[in-house]
């Protein structure tokens, strides 16, 4: 079968390679492929500039029908529905450290794999990883409260997932932040329930202060991967200089591969709150992702806006890269073949 490939360290050894379709254990299921999305951190990974382990075939946010089982499977039966935690063991990955989903079929230990209700397109069910990320920087790392005022700051899949789910948690107003060259997102991100887009260009930071009353925002997400995100979330953040302060609580969940050079000052003198989010809590969160896939409570199809074959690899990661996508799917067995 094809797949696509981080073939070796350092920057590029990215291609497309012939392997054999993988063997399953007693304990395993064969999914085979339906869609996979192209994430900014396999473009970092191309750049060397996230952690992976190589050869290693890419995509860790797919979904997929179960093609095999193996003999002491119990909880997946062939034709089912499937996402899974990418968390497959203490270390690895799948699409980052261990085989994922851009090939036409992977291996999934059953203890990862999760059946999505037979009504939720496979379309959906392939933002099944970014919705557990989004619940966990936004309920178990920190919470968006009803009546809080929500900065988004970055356009990006992640930041129109946590405009979403503001909204979902009854937040009062949601802001989100992004470039000039972001109109396509930023567009998607008020379709999707943002209140206001401002530009990182034109002062965001003093329209927020503006329309809170000098207050600022109580929960703030930074996902823009910028210098100038960062200052923006800690500038717009509600600070309290005086008494128990923890007004403002900013989640990081960017990713820079570099340095950064900030003014930290008022994350001392305002008492922020800031918090890193990363992973999620295993089973409990992704069970939590299944359910909001099947009642249905995101609007997925306007950020999906772009599908590629497995061959069009190079034209879904430059289009990432020049934001002419938000999330693109790339399906290595074609589009069309499950519904």
């Amino acid at each position: 079968m094809r797949a696509l490939r981080k073939t070796g360290p350092g920057p590029g050894h990215v291609e497309l390679c012939d392997v054999h379709i993988p063997e399953i254990g007693p304990k395993d299921v064969l999914m085979k492929v339906y869609a996979a999305g192209v994430c900014g951190s396999d473009l970092l990974i191309q750049e060397d500039r996230h952690f992976y382990r190589a050869p290693v075939t890419l995509g860790h946010e797919f979904s997929g029908v179960a093609w095999a089982v193996g003999r002491e499977v119990t909880r997946v039966r062939e034709g089912d529905k499937l996402v899974a935690d990418i968390e497959c063991g203490r270390g690895d990955w799948l699409g980052v450290t261990v085989d994922g989903g851009f090939a036409e079929y992977m291996r999934l230990p059953e203890h990862v794999a999760y059946v999505v209700p037979e009504h939720v397109p496979l379309d959906h069910a392939c933002l099944a990883e970014p919705i557990v990320a989004t619940h966990h920087l936004m309920q178990e790392r920190a919470q968006v409260r009803v009546g809080d005022d929500v900065v988004v700051v970055g356009p990006g899949p992640m930041g129109i997932m946590g405009v979403q789910y503001a909204r979902l948690c009854g937040a009062r107003r949601v802001f989100l932040i992004g470039l000039r060259s972001d109109e396509k997102r930023l567009a998607i991100g008020r379709q999707c329930g943002a209140d206001y887009t401002l530009y990182s260009e034109e002062e965001p930071v003093e329209a927020i202060m503006a329309a809170t009353g000098g207050k600022g925002a109580e929960f703030v997400l930074e996902c823009s991967g910028s210098q100038e995100g960062v200052q923006h979330a800690i500038d717009c953040a509600r600070k309290a200089h005086e008494g128990p302060g923890g007004k403002g609580v900013i989640v990081f969940i960017s990713l820079w591969g570099r340095k950064l050079t900030l003014n930290l000052d008022e994350v001392s003198l305002g008492q922020l709150d800031i918090r890193g989010s990363w992973s999620w809590n295993g089973r409990e969160t992704w069970e939590h992702a299944v359910d909001l896939l099947d009642r249905g409570v995101f609007s997925l199809d306007p950020m999906i806006t772009n599908h590629y074959t497995l061959e069009e690899w190079e034209t879904a990661f430059a289009n990432l890269r020049t934001r002419q996508d938000l999330k693109a799917l790339i399906h290595p067995n074609g589009r069309g073949w499950a519904s």
